[in-house]
């Protein structure tokens, strides 16, 4: 008899696919990671504000992670866009002012690749 994977083991299944730790996953949906341990062993039911938060964060289909029924994520990005994003929102401002600054230094040196190439 097949057994239908239940919303905690899609919940588990994303975290690894996103390759974050339970404590990293917990942090950016802002559960606590024993709280993230119950819901993964299926010791604790998932809520609604769970699942809302891990929708938010990863732009996460809420129908996916309900039922298993369509695509994962909303938008056609790959898991290390999402990844990033979610990361990116737990930072302070100053950190997240010194990423945007780091980005627009690569994309000059990325131009500037592209010109001399």
């Amino acid at each position: 008899m097949f057994m239908s994977e239940t919303v905690n083991q899609r919940i588990k299944r994303l975290r690894k696919d996103l390759n974050l730790t339970q404590s990293e996953f917990s942090t950016i949906i802002t559960i606590s990671s024993g709280q993230l341990a119950c819901i993964e062993t299926e010791k604790r039911a998932v809520n609604d504000r769970t699942i809302k938060l891990i929708c938010d964060s990863f732009k996460v289909n809420n129908e996916w992670l309900r039922t298993g029924e369509g695509p994962v994520f909303l938008e056609n990005k790959d898991s290390n866009y999402f990844k990033l994003v979610a990361l990116y929102d737990t930072l302070k401002p100053a950190f997240q002012n010194y990423i945007l600054h780091s980005i627009n230094f690569f994309i000059k040196i990325q131009e500037n690749d592209v010109k001399t190439g």
